[in-house]
């Protein structure tokens, strides 16, 4: 609970603090209805939104048992998921995006200790095309297309 209320508090201060730098833009003659002060300061009220949503579910949420320590990923698995991260870049340059987050997807999981399935597959492959659809399709993001796809 006391984290949670300390960082609804930093989140807090940082909306303010961006919608302090937002406010600073100047006005511009070729500017809209929303001008250019518009979105940041959207962006402030939504991170402003978020962190009062943190801070009222912390209050809300009985701690119903204190963990003596919070499990902490060791240093080793933590490099190992850097790794696997950090080699989506290459694959996709050379697979494309699509075939790229699939495998990434299916790696996760199996270095998470997930047996190989054919759930695993079909997991990888809906989340792969879910967000090949909503970059590239809804939201016209154009994904990498690599050597070979």
């Amino acid at each position: 609970m006391r984290k949670d209320l300390v960082s609804s508090a930093i989140l807090l201060c940082i909306a303010a603090a961006y919608y302090w730098i937002g406010s600073g833009i100047a006005a511009s003659t070729l500017e809209d209805k929303v001008g250019p002060r518009g979105l940041p300061n959207v962006l402030a009220a939504l991170l402003a939104m978020v962190a009062l949503a943190i801070g009222v579910r912390a209050i809300l949420a009985a701690p119903v048992s204190v963990p003596a320590k919070e499990a902490e990923a060791s240093w080793p698995r933590a490099l190992g998921m850097l790794t696997i991260g950090a080699l989506y870049i290459p694959l996709a340059t050379v697979l494309g995006y699509w075939l790229a987050l699939v495998l990434l997807l299916v790696a996760v999981a199996l270095y998470e200790g997930m047996k190989p399935s054919w759930r695993i597959a079909a997991v990888a492959l809906g989340g792969a095309t879910f967000f090949w659809l909503l970059f590239d399709i809804v939201l016209g993001v154009r994904q990498p297309e690599g050597l070979l796809f």
